[in-house]
This record gives structure tokens, sequence and C-alpha cells, in this order.
């Protein structure tokens, strides 16, 4: 990797574990063992390379519902490997869902990078609303009225139950998405 990509590289992982504005360019250039002048020189301001991590986190996402996608043997088992995934990420690896991370600064973000996490909110809500739709038309989820806005539920479920999951246990996060199950196939 080059010194712009290891920079966003460990970038990523801070916005995942403390937030954007949880770390700082000396917090990058000492893990890097560069200059703060190197990182400037790259991104000469942070709303410079928090657009570097909306684009991260949109390549993150496309690769993992495309994993999803080819691995999936059933439209809810392709919500399964979302959840599992997310699972793992924020209760084994304890990183957060850097659209999550992004979420928790937004009062702080500058208008540019709140707009590509607008981006970001609808690559995920017009996945999940896909595959929700592919159940519905192949009779495995009864159907609904507003496949979009039943995709907004399994995300703020998924992501709300994790959120509290982190305190509570994960049997908190397997009871939330059981009950999403009940919801979309009874």
């Amino acid at each position: 990797m080059n010194t712009k990509q290891q920079i966003v590289a460990y970038s990523a992982d801070m916005l995942r574990t403390r937030g954007f504005n949880g770390f700082s360019y000396l917090d990058i250039s000492r893990e890097l063992g560069i200059t703060k002048a190197s990182v400037h020189h790259h991104f000469p301001k942070k709303q410079d390379l928090g657009l570097a991590l909306c684009e991260w986190t949109e390549e993150w996402l496309v690769q993992g519902f495309k994993h999803f996608e080819e691995h999936g043997i059933s439209e809810w088992d392709k919500l399964q490997r979302y959840a599992r995934a997310a699972t793992k990420h924020c209760l084994s690896e304890q990183m957060m869902c850097p659209i999550s991370a992004l979420h928790g600064d937004l009062n702080k973000l500058p208008l540019e990078m709140q707009q590509a996490l607008q981006v970001l909110d609808n690559i995920e809500l017009d996945w999940v609303s896909r595959v929700l739709q592919a159940g519905i038309d192949a009779g495995e989820f009864k159907a609904a009225d507003d496949p979009r806005g039943l995709a907004s539920v399994f995300i703020f479920s998924c992501k709300g139950a994790l959120y509290y999951a982190r305190l509570h246990g994960k049997e908190l996060f397997h009871q939330t998405m059981q009950q999403f199950e009940k919801l979309i196939k009874e």
C-alpha cells in the first residue's frame, strides 16, 4: 500500500473504533511513522479524509453485499449473513459499522460528508430492499406494502440491537432478529 492508502486503512479502523472525531492527524502520523505534514499532503483537511472514508465505506459495503449475494442460498439467508457479519464486526471485533460511526458524529460533519453519508445509507437501504422484494416475489416472505420501509425496520433493528447487545449480551440481538423473522415470515 502507498502512504495515502495506509492513511485511509488506518483511519477506517479508527473510524470504526473511535468515531470520526475520535482521532486526529497526529494519531495517524504516530501510528504510520510519518509526519503530520505528510497526512496533510494527501488530505489537506479532515473533511477530505472523511470523504475518502466514505468512498472506502462504499467499497466495503459493495464487497460485503456481493459476498452475501454469491453465497446466500435464500433471501433470508442473505439477511442472516448480513446480521452475522454485523454481529462479528460489532460484538466480536469490537468495531462499529462505519455508517453508524459516521452517524454518531453527524451533527459535527461538514455538509459534503453528510451528503456522502446519505448516499451510503441509500446503498444499504437499497440492497436490503431488493433482498426483501426478491423474498416477497419468491413467496419466501409475506407481502409488504413498502419493502423499503421494511428494509429500514430491518437495518434499524439490527444496528440498534447490536448497540444494546454490547452492554446486555448477544441474546438480545438474537431475540430482536427472531422478532424480525416472525414479522416477515408469518
